[in-house]
C-alpha cells in the first residue's frame, strides 16, 4: 500500500547514506598508512578500529529520507487522500438512491398487506351477511393482524366491524373493547359511536351510552338515531341519578344520627334544601 511502501524507500535511502558517511573515515586511515609507510601492524590497528567509527556514525546519523523521498511521500499521501475523498462523495451519491430504494419497497410491501387486509374483510362483510358472525369475526381479526399499523382508518373500520360481530354474539363487553379501538383511530367514526352506545345500553351503562349518543349528535346534529336515543336515555338517567342521591342521603343521615345523638342531636336538625337553577344543595341548622 502507498502509506507502506514509502517508509520503505526512505529507510532504504537512510541505509545508503549512512554507508557513505562510514566509508569516508575509512578512507582516512588508508591514505595515512600509504603515505607514512607504516608498519603492518599499525595498519591493522586502524582497520580494526574502524568498525567502531561505522556503529558510531550510524547511530549518530539523523534517520531523514532524502528530501525526494520525502516529496514522493507526500505526493502519495496527497494522491491517497485525494482518492479517499472521492471514494466517500461516491458513497454519499449512492446513499440517497439506496435510502429511495428501500422507501419504495415498503411502501409496496405496506399497500400488499393493505390489499390482503382488505380482502379479509370482503370475506368478513360476506359471512356477516349470511348470519355466520364468529366466522366473519375471524375475517376481521385477520385482518387488523394484516394491516398496517398506518392504515388508521381501515383498521378503525375493521375493529367497528369486529364490534357488530361481538353484539350479534352478545359479547357486548367485547363490544365495547373494540368499538373503543375504532373511536381511538377515527374519533369522527359514526357507526363505532353507534354501535358503543348499543353495547353500553345493553350492558345497563346507561350514563355511557347516553355520553355517546349526545357525542354523536355533535358529531350529526341531524342523526335521527341519535335524536332518539338522547330522548329515550336521558330521562332514565335523570330518574337513576335522583334516586343514587336519594340512597346516598340516607345512608349519610343514618350515619350523622348515630353520631349525632351522642350529642342529644340529630341529622333532623339539619335540613337541605336544594337549588332548582344548579341542581346543588345547602344545608341548614333548626332546633
Amino acid at each position: 500500500m502507498t502509506d507502506l511502501d514509502a517508509p520503505k524507500g526512505g529507510g532504504g535511502a537512510h541505509g545508503r547514506t549512512a554507508a557513505a558517511e562510514v566509508s569516508a573515515p575509512a578512507a582516512a586511515p588508508a591514505a595515512k598508512v600509504s603515505e607514512v609507510q607504516g608498519s603492518l601492524a599499525e595498519a591493522g590497528t586502524a582497520h580494526a578500529e574502524q568498525p567502531d567509527a561505522s556503529q558510531g556514525a550510524a547511530e549518530g546519523t539523523p534517520c531523514t529520507a532524502p528530501p525526494e523521498a520525502g516529496a514522493a511521500v507526500e505526493a502519495s499521501a496527497s494522491a491517497e487522500d485525494v482518492g479517499q475523498h472521492d471514494q466517500a462523495a461516491a458513497a454519499a451519491a449512492v446513499e440517497p438512491q439506496d435510502e429511495a430504494a428501500e422507501a419504495k419497497e415498503t411502501e409496496a410491501e405496506v399497500a400488499a398487506r393493505l390489499a390482503r387486509a382488505e380482502e379479509f374483510k370482503r370475506e368478513g362483510n360476506e359471512l356477516f351477511g349470511g348470519g355466520q358472525w364468529e366466522a366473519a369475526s375471524v375475517k376481521y381479526n385477520q385482518a387488523l393482524d394484516e394491516a398496517p399499523a398506518s392504515a388508521s382508518k381501515q383498521r378503525a373500520v375493521y375493529f367497528a366491524n369486529l364490534a357488530a360481530c361481538n353484539i350479534k354474539t352478545q359479547q357486548y363487553a367485547a363490544a365495547v373493547q373494540s368499538c373503543t379501538q375504532a373511536i381511538a383511530l377515527d374519533g369522527g367514526y359514526e357507526k363505532a359511536l353507534m354501535r358503543r352506545c348499543e353495547a353500553f345500553e345493553r350492558l345497563d351503562e346507561l350514563d355511557h351510552a347516553l355520553a355517546d349518543a349526545k357525542k354523536l349528535l355533535e358529531l350529526a346534529p341531524g342523526n335521527a338515531w341519535a335524536t332518539a336515543k338522547v330522548a329515550t336515555l336521558q330521562p332514565v338517567v335523570d330518574e337513576r341519578t335522583e334516586k343514587l342521591k336519594t340512597e346516598m342521603f340516607g345512608k349519610l343521615k343514618d350515619l350523622g344520627n348515630t353520631i349525632l345523638g351522642k350529642f342529644g342531636l340529630s341529622t333532623d336538625n339539619f335540613k337541605f334544601d336544594k337549588d332548582p337553577n344548579s341542581g346543588g344543595y345547602s344545608i341548614r341548622f333548626e332546633r
